[in-house]
Formats: structure tokens, sequence, C-alpha cells
């Protein structure tokens, strides 16, 4: 028994050497095949082609990863600080303004203003204009005016069948040149302003026609010249944010504007429709004398 015993022992003791001595010899072996390839084409081939390439990648993949840690952290310190302003837009312009000629019927020119006020009156009992207009040496009374020059002339014809002395008065049609530099919108502004000065005489002229000829009755006027006043108003609020202090000349035209529509409409209800006609062509005309010195102020 104790033969048998000591038998296995010495049995398994040769075994677990026999495995290390195996491990031993895989390993000497890996590392003189991995020295053979290594001294060999084979071996520069894949350090050159594989492994290098490998690591290369594995750096590179390192420093991406690092350079997107950075940018993101400088995106974050960008977005908590406070924007810096823009500068303001700038803008050029040359503003041209062709002043629109109109057509007004003359009832008669006085050197004496008393004596042309008296027939100013007269004619306005009679459901015109008249409207002075105080032009160098003599006082002109108008009656009406028109855009085109055929409306003056059937109008004239009528007027000298009832007995009046009347003669055309034909404006002049000069140009206005507005040079503007600087902010845009301040230049947006004042364009919108001399688009709005330029156009309401004609509109007038436009809103006297329909109401005489029955398309606009006393409701439909009040709206109508209540936009043209709103419209005035409108550009003189957005004139006074911006620096328009040598466009004083735009302003006061346009104020002279919303003065002569406002005293119109507060009057508008207590007037009968042969009045309202009257008052009408009278406020065509004031704003149109008003035009027209603007342009000889130039």
């Amino acid at each position: 028994m104790e033969h048998k015993h000591h038998s296995v022992s010495r049995s398994a003791s040769g075994t677990g050497s026999g495995r290390i001595g195996a491990v031993v010899f895989v390993i000497a072996s890996i590392v003189l095949i991995a020295g053979i390839i290594a001294l060999s084409p084979l071996g520069s081939y894949l350090s050159e082609h594989v492994i290098t390439p490998l690591l290369s990648c594995v750096h590179e993949t390192t420093d991406d990863t690092s350079i997107v840690s950075a940018l993101k952290q400088q995106e974050e310190r960008q977005s908590s600080a406070s924007p810096e302003p823009k500068p303001s837009e700038q803008s050029h312009e040359v503003i041209v303004i062709e002043e629109v000629p109109f057509y007004i019927l003359q009832m008669g020119t006085f050197t004496k203003e008393d004596a042309a006020g008296e027939h100013a009156d007269e004619i306005r009992r009679m459901g015109a204009g008249g409207t002075l207009f105080h032009d160098g040496s003599v006082f002109r009374v108008f009656a009406a005016a028109y855009t085109d020059e055929s409306s003056l002339i059937k109008v004239q014809s009528q007027v000298r069948s009832d007995g009046f002395e009347a003669t055309p008065y034909i404006t002049e049609s000069n140009a206005l040149k507005i040079t503007l530099n600087g902010d845009k919108k301040a230049v947006d502004v004042v364009t919108k302003a001399v688009k709005t000065l330029n156009g309401i005489p004609s509109e007038l002229c436009a809103v006297c026609l329909s109401f005489d000829k029955g398309e606009l009755n006393d409701a439909d006027l009040r709206k109508e010249l209540q936009a043209k006043q709103n419209l005035c108003t409108e550009s003189l609020k957005e004139m006074e944010q911006i620096n328009t202090a040598d466009l004083a000349v735009v302003k006061d035209l346009l104020q002279k504007y919303v003065k002569n529509i406002s005293t119109f409409l507060g009057e508008h209800d207590t007037m009968n429709t042969e009045m309202i006609s009257g008052e009408l062509k009278h406020l065509q005309l004031s704003v149109i004398i008003d035009y027209i010195l603007f342009f000889d102020r130039k």
C-alpha cells in the first residue's frame, strides 16, 4: 500500500513539471517566431503597414477627443458671455422729389389783401375753395385744383358761362434733391416721409373729385381724410426718433398737412353738404399752396 501511494505522488509531480515545460516551450517558440518575423521582410511590412497605422489611429482618436472637448468648452464660454453689439448698417441714398404740377382755377388777382379776401369769401359762399395765395406782389384767389389740364378747362368753361372771370394757373414742376448718409433705418424713415409729403396733395385732389361726383358720402370722406392725417402723423413720430435736424422743412410741411386736415375734421360734423364741398376744396388748396412754397424754399 505504501509503495503504491508513493508511486502515485511521483507521477503527479511529473505531470506538473511537464505542463510548465510545455508553457515555457510555447512562449519561447512565440518569441523565436516573433524575432524571426521581425527580422524578416514580412515583419517589416507588418510593422509599417499594420502596427504603426493602428497605433497612429489610436493616438489621433485621443487627440480628436481633446480637440472636441476644448471646442465645446469654448462654445460654452461664448454662449455665457454678452454678445457684442453689431455696428449699424450704413446706407447712402439720393432722393429726388419731383414736384407734381397742379392746374388751378384762378378767380382773380389783387394788389390789396383786403380786396382779395372779400372776393375769396364770396367764392367760398358759392361752394368753391376761395383760397388766398400771396404770390410776390399780388394776391391770387383760387377756387379749385386738378392734376390734369382737361378737368381745369371743363370747369373753367362752366364758371365763365355763369358770368365769372376765371383763368388757369399752372404750377411749375421743379425737382428737389436730398442726399442722405448714415444709419439705414434713418434713411428709410426719411424716404417714407418724403414719399408721404409728395403724395398727399395729389391724393386730396382725387378725394375732392370723388366727393363732387357723389362717389364718397360724408362718412367715407371723413375716413379718407383721417387716413391721410394718420399717415402724416406716423411719419412725424418716426422722424422724432432719429437725428433729422437738417430736414426740418420736411417735418414742417407734414405738420402743416396734419393741422389743415385736423381743422377740417374738427368742423366737418357741423357743416351741410354744400359747405363741406367748399371747405374741402379750401383744404385741398391750402395743402397745395404749402406744397408749392416748400419747393420755392429749396
